[in-house]
């Protein structure tokens, strides 16, 4: 565990700070990622509708309709009380189907990508290696 994941301070460590600029980019044309990107957005966009236009059917309905409100179920709840209680419920089920999208469609992705940064940051670092004991060493051959 490192410093900067306890929350220690620190910067984090070399194999921490995570891809360079480069491997970025070219993960960032990815199809995978594109797909990743929308579906994404296309959840958040749903999740966020539903639950603005249910709290906005409610807010509408005790506004304008105080009577239906109003109107017992069974004993002392109300249809407005069993509607705001029901908010809870419609929360608690976006943040179920959050977890279940993020569990089905993002982490497959997100682990493919993962692997192919680091296929990318290993061939990066053999190539670097590589040059360094192919190339001239003057330092070595000095004259007496």
């Amino acid at each position: 565990m490192s410093r900067h994941s306890t929350g220690l301070g620190g910067s984090p460590f070399p194999h921490e700070a995570g891809p360079d600029p480069a491997d970025r980019q070219a993960v960032s044309r990815e199809p995978s990622y594109q797909a990743l990107r929308s579906s994404h957005r296309r959840f958040g966009v749903r999740a966020t509708a539903v639950a603005v236009g249910g709290f906005l059917l409610y807010v509408l309905l005790s506004s304008f309709l105080p009577a239906l409100m109003n109107t017992p179920v069974s004993g002392h709840l109300t249809i407005g009380l069993a509607l705001g209680l029901g908010q809870f419920v419609l929360m608690g089920v976006i943040v179920w189907r959050y977890l279940v999208h993020m569990r089905t469609r993002v982490t497959p992705v997100v682990r493919g990508l993962r692997g192919l940064v680091r296929h990318h940051e290993s061939a990066g670092r053999e190539r670097a290696a590589f040059e360094a004991r192919t190339a001239p060493r003057e330092e070595e051959y000095r004259p007496w």
